[in-house]
């Protein structure tokens, strides 16, 4: 029978998700309490076992040391009296003679057969680990001591099973302490872990209500000035933000339909009246109410166009060496062209690196402006600054004798269908995007605008603009 090939289930496929972040610092620090506390009852025992063997080893020599001095001094006839006294915590004690012959021994019961170890020399010491017969670790000190010109051999041997089995029994004692080490570490960890990450919590849920009422509110700032205060104090200023930009956006909409909507009422409105009177539009309702208003739309769709472009990716801009100039003289000539006002203009040659279309757009908008405002004159100026400490800037300056703009509605000006109430009226107020496109340009081109009080009375707009930058000009994405 052939084989077919099961397809995996997304499910199979899928990587198991990661433990939440309680979960997880609760296992890592159990497993490192435990894997310490192991790791420091195995080292402790091998110090304390090593230890006990040095001690094991000390006692034997001495003791070793002790009978072959004796020996030495008293002879080998000495030998069974030497060996007689009392072991005194040492297993064996025994005298060697030449060619591994027993002279003397005491031992515990089970080392009676224990082998001879290899006799040192003379005044030496040597040391041997064995197996006695019934299975013991003994560790035996040899010293090699010359009695009449004979070399002998006494051995002294302790049995450290008793002291290694102490010893292990301690380690297994203390191993039985690790898990429970273990589960007080979890317990405390899981606990602290829940007080620390409850701000958090708070945190999240608000969100998760903001996202869902849309309300405007902010998320609680823990009182403890740590990471988790300043997430929070960066997650509010994230809302104010969010909560600005939709205030602004619903406000957009709301300005861009009913901006739209009057010249829309006024066309379908004598669509709908010809088309019920069964009468022609004649050339003159054309000339004076469907072409200005059709013009009118379109431009506000044009602006709002290039508005939308600008919040995607920026202001489009070509770079070419702009004579700003020539754009203001022609700007100060089509307004005196246009005739009802009196127009003053003065300027100073100035040269930048820039889009002219935009530029000339900047100054027509302001120019627009400023011929909406006015009631006899309007001033064009263009200087440029050259200051001691920085790169020189061009400065475009356009007043008004008219109502000017108050102090507390200039930092808003320029915001998009930002209009004074003066302004409303269709016939007199303009769409309340010029001055918004007027800063874009100006912001692309590293420049800045402002407005202030003219000499006159009315409303003075200033540019600034870099001049003698080629090359310096930001990419546009």
């Amino acid at each position: 029978m052939p084989l077919r090939a099961v397809p995996l289930s997304s499910e199979v496929l899928t990587t198991p998700r990661r433990w939440p972040i309680r979960v997880a610092t609760t296992v890592i620090a159990t497993a490192i309490v435990m894997l310490v506390l192991a790791a420091a009852a195995g080292g402790a025992w091998l110090l304390l076992r090593s230890a006990a063997h040095s001690a094991i080893d000390s006692a034997d020599r001495t003791r070793a040391v002790d009978v072959a001095g004796a020996l030495s001094a008293r002879g080998p006839q000495a030998a069974l009296e030497l060996v007689a006294e009392p072991l005194s915590g040492v297993d064996l004690v025994r005298i060697v003679g030449p060619d591994d012959r027993l002279v003397a021994a005491q031992v515990t019961r089970g080392l009676e057969d224990v082998p001879p170890v290899p006799a040192p020399e003379a005044g030496e010491v040597s040391r041997h680990q064995l197996e006695s017969p019934n299975g013991a670790d003994l560790r035996v000190t040899s010293v090699g001591v010359d009695v009449g010109g004979v070399t002998f051999t006494v051995d002294v041997g302790t049995d450290s099973d008793r002291y290694d089995t102490v010893l292990a029994a301690g380690a297994i004692l203390f191993l039985s302490f690790v898990p429970v080490a273990g589960l007080a570490t979890a317990v405390f960890v899981h606990y602290a872990m829940g007080r620390v990450l409850r701000p958090v919590e708070s945190i999240r849920s608000r969100v998760a209500e903001i996202s869902a009422s849309g309300r405007g509110d902010r998320v609680p700032v823990p009182e403890a000035e740590d990471e988790i205060a300043r997430l929070a104090r960066t997650m509010n200023a994230m809302l104010a933000r969010l909560d600005a930009a939709r205030t602004a956006q619903v406000a957009f909409v709301g300005d861009a339909s009913h901006e739209l909507r009057s010249p829309l009422s006024t066309l379908s409105t004598l669509l709908e009246l010809s088309s019920t009177s069964g009468t022609p539009v004649d050339v003159e309702t054309v000339d004076e109410l469907l072409l200005p208003e059709v013009q009118r739309m379109r431009s506000m769709v044009e602006d709002l166009l290039l508005l939308a472009k600008n919040d995607e990716r920026g202001v489009p801009l070509r770079r070419e060496d702009v004579d700003l100039d020539d754009i203001v003289l022609s700007e100060v000539g089509r307004l005196r062209g246009l005739g009802g006002l009196d127009v003053t203009g003065a300027v100073e040659p100035a040269r930048l690196v820039g889009d002219p279309d935009a530029l000339l757009r900047v100054v027509r908008n302001l120019v627009d402006n400023a011929r909406r405002h006015a009631r006899t004159a309007v001033s064009i100026g263009l200087t440029v600054d050259r200051p001691a400490h920085g790169e020189p800037r061009a400065v475009i300056t356009v007043d008004d004798d008219g109502e000017g703009v108050p102090p507390d509605q200039r930092d808003t000006v320029f915001d998009r269908f930002a209009r004074l109430d003066a302004d409303r009226a269709r016939g007199t107020g303009g769409s309340g995007l010029g001055l918004a496109i007027v800063a874009e340009i100006t912001r692309s081109h590293g420049g800045t605008v402002h407005v202030s009080d003219a000499s006159s009375g009315g409303a003075r707009f200033v540019v600034e603009l870099p001049v003698e930058t080629i090359g310096e000009l930001p990419d546009q994405p």
